[in-house]
């Protein structure tokens, strides 16, 4: 199957259009994320604004009578203090230190929080590998794709044809079918599979099958061994050049299935996987 008819397979195009209903979810995860990466700036201005309120609050203000002003309008103008533009008056010693003290720190935790915003709005591929590992964290019972190459790629295309759930690994950046995978709307993670860290954000503990599609044997073995390691139950469906060591591997209980260079038909190797997901 060629890329081309890949993206334009009617069935991709109904996996993009279900994966897309999931995106509210996957943009709430996101969201948490970048919560998360600014955690400590928002706090820190939560206790300025807390702080600054309190003491306003327990000031009495002579051009209201002797009376505190009211308690929003209190957190209110502590939050402008920071901008120096507070609308209350410092009527008292340390009303006067906050308001000399409040604009610095303000420009500091502000600034810096629209600096760090705006480098992660204009690096695009830290973004997208973000987003990436949040959307593979909401897939359950799917199977994780290690290799887009000819033959990964064309697996690729006969699981999605079939309606299943796929997150792929995927080390070359530049590889050739991988903005075309990327067009079918499912995460990839563009990481070394050897990397233990890029089979956890795959998901491979809540995975049902595991298929390692690259043409490195030893790799794929290593794989294959780790993969077993975060995931006794998981079903291993690897690429063996030499179909004899696949032959006792499968006998060794190591991995369920193994296909050799000889037995390439990228269909059959789906349909492998799809029988181990029943």
């Amino acid at each position: 199957m060629t890329a081309r008819k890949l993206y334009d397979s009617w069935y991709v195009r109904h996996a993009v259009k279900r994966q897309r209903r999931s995106d509210l979810r996957t943009l709430w995860l996101y969201s948490l994320r970048m919560l998360a990466e600014f955690r400590g700036t928002l706090l820190a201005l939560a206790a300025m604004v807390i702080v600054g309120g309190i003491l306003y609050r327990a000031t009495p203000m002579p051009s209201l009578g002797g009376r505190p002003p009211a308690t929003l309008y209190c957190f209110y103008s502590a939050w402008m203090a920071m901008f120096a533009q507070s609308p209350l008056p410092a009527d008292s010693w340390y009303l006067e230190l906050m308001s000399g003290v409040y604009p610095l720190f303000g420009f500091v935790l502000v600034g810096e929080g629209i600096v760090r915003l705006g480098m992660l709005m204009i690096s695009r591929k830290e973004g997208e590998k973000e987003w990436m590992k949040v959307m593979a964290s909401t897939y359950r019972d799917h199977v994780v794709l290690c290799g887009l190459g000819h033959l990964g790629f064309r697996v690729l295309g006969q699981l999605l044809q079939s309606g299943t759930p796929v997150v792929a690994i995927e080390r070359d950046e530049r590889g050739r079918f991988l903005d075309e995978a990327k067009r079918t709307g499912i995460p990839i993670l563009v990481r070394d599979m050897k990397d233990d860290q890029a089979l956890v954000d795959a998901g491979v503990e809540h995975a049902h099958v595991i298929v390692i599609a690259t043409n490195d044997d030893m790799a794929n073995l290593e794989v294959a061994l780790d993969a077993r390691r975060m995931n006794p139950k998981i079903r291993i469906i690897m690429r063996q050049f030499d179909q004899q060591i696949a032959d006792k591997l499968r006998e060794a209980k190591l991995i369920d299935e193994a296909f050799s260079s000889a037995a390439l038909a990228a269909p059959m190797v789906a349909e492998m996987a799809r029988r181990a997901l029943k």
